[in-house]
């Protein structure tokens, strides 16, 4: 974790990948009625979610998140596991 990172930022963090990664099979659902330039935006700005995600198991992996952090995190890894096929297929 930065040296710098509050603990309210990593919540932060982790909430915005839940918010991301369990909203995927909503976008499946509706991708096809997006605009075009709705569709670009998605596919150009999943890759920051894709870097959210690591940087949060580089703090899991450093012992950087604590018990309530480290809890979420791993739920998180759940709702992207179940999801990740949904990302692959959008983002392709």
């Amino acid at each position: 974790m930065k040296p710098n990172m509050t603990s309210a930022e990593v919540n932060h963090l982790i909430e915005r990948a839940f918010v991301a990664w369990e909203s995927l099979p909503n976008v499946e659902r509706e991708i096809s009625t997006w605009d075009l330039t709705d569709l670009i935006v998605f596919i150009e700005e999943w890759p920051r979610e894709e870097e959210r995600l690591q940087r949060l198991a580089e703090y899991s992996r450093a012992g950087m998140l604590d018990d309530a952090q480290q809890v979420k995190y791993t739920r998180l890894l759940d709702v992207v596991a179940r999801n990740r096929p949904i990302a692959s297929r959008l983002t392709r």
